[in-house]
Parts: structure tokens; sequence; C-alpha cells
């Protein structure tokens, strides 16, 4: 019985702290995210992985950036699918081909501004961060030119490499202005 009250009071330091730590998290990640143009998309992104809470700037670059890598991991996983229903549509077919290799393209790019990221090379991250959307922009315009104008199959996901890529940056300029 004499522990009772040491363990209650364990409980609520640690429970208190803990709490403090969730606080502090949120705190930081609203003020990320309503810097961001999709808050909604922003928070969820961090609010879905449990590292966030407590992570401080750095850590929260490299969630983001791991949240973009598994974006275009599952890409790159359904590009083969979609290439097999546009077998009588010769032009999607070679849009998407080009798609495919810049998604390969932009996740070697997203790879390197993690390991920069860890490294705390945040100007090399920054470069990689760059180049890695610039290449999906390249597969998004893809549609824009050489025949008919039309949205890519991967539309949805282009966009979400964005909004990503904006809010690695968001985190990345805040730990610079430091």
């Amino acid at each position: 019985m004499a522990y009772l009250p040491c363990l209650t009071i364990l409980f609520l330091v640690s429970a208190f702290s803990t709490f403090n730590g969730c606080n502090a998290g949120i705190a930081l990640i609203q003020s990320i995210c309503k810097d961001s143009q999709d808050v909604q998309f922003c928070n969820t992104i961090f609010e879905t992985d449990p590292r966030s809470a407590t992570a401080d700037l750095h850590g929260l670059a490299l969630i983001a950036i791991s949240n973009t890598i598994l974006e275009i991991q599952d890409t790159l996983s359904r590009i083969p699918g979609i290439l097999s229903q546009l077998r009588r549509n010769p032009l999607g077919k070679k849009r998407l081909i080009i798609c495919q290799s810049d998604y390969n393209n932009s996740l070697k790019k997203f790879q390197s501004a993690f390991s920069s990221t860890s490294k705390n090379a945040y100007w090399d991250a920054i470069n990689y961060i760059r180049d890695g959307t610039n290449v999906v922009i390249d597969c998004h315009n893809n549609y824009r030119r050489g025949g008919p104008i039309a949205t890519s199959p991967i539309n949805d996901d282009d966009l979400k490499v964005f909004k990503l890529s904006e809010i690695i940056l968001l985190v990345i300029n805040r730990i610079l202005v430091k």
C-alpha cells in the first residue's frame, strides 16, 4: 500500500509531461500548417504520425519527407496497373511511362533530401526537394503538351507531392530562420 501513492504521483507526473509535450507539438504543427495552402492536409500529415506530437522542427521535416517518399512509392506501385488499362491509348501510355520515369527520379531526390536533412544539411535538402518536385511538375505538365490536353491518371498523386513539398519547405524554412 505504501507504493500506491508513489505510483500515483509517478503516473501523474508522467501523464502531465506527456500531455505538455503533446500540446507543444500540436501548437508547433498548427503554427506550421496555418501557413500552408491546405491546412487540413498539413494537419492530417502530422496528426496521423504518432512521432509528431513530440518532434522538434528537425523531426517534423523528416516526417514530412518520409510521407513524401511513401506517397511517391505508392504512386510508383500503382502505375503498372494503370498502364495495363491504357493498352488501347498509345499517347496515354507514353505519357504515363514518362511519369513513371519522373517519379523514379523524384523518389531518388527525396531520398537524398531525407539523407541531407538527417545530417542537418538543409540547403542541400532544399535543392533535392526542388529537383524532386520539379520532375513531378514535368510529369504533370506532360499531359498538356504533345497531343490533346488531358488529366493525368495520377493527377491527385501529383498534387499530394506538391502539397508535401510545400510543407517540407515551410518546416525547413523555420529551421533556417531560427
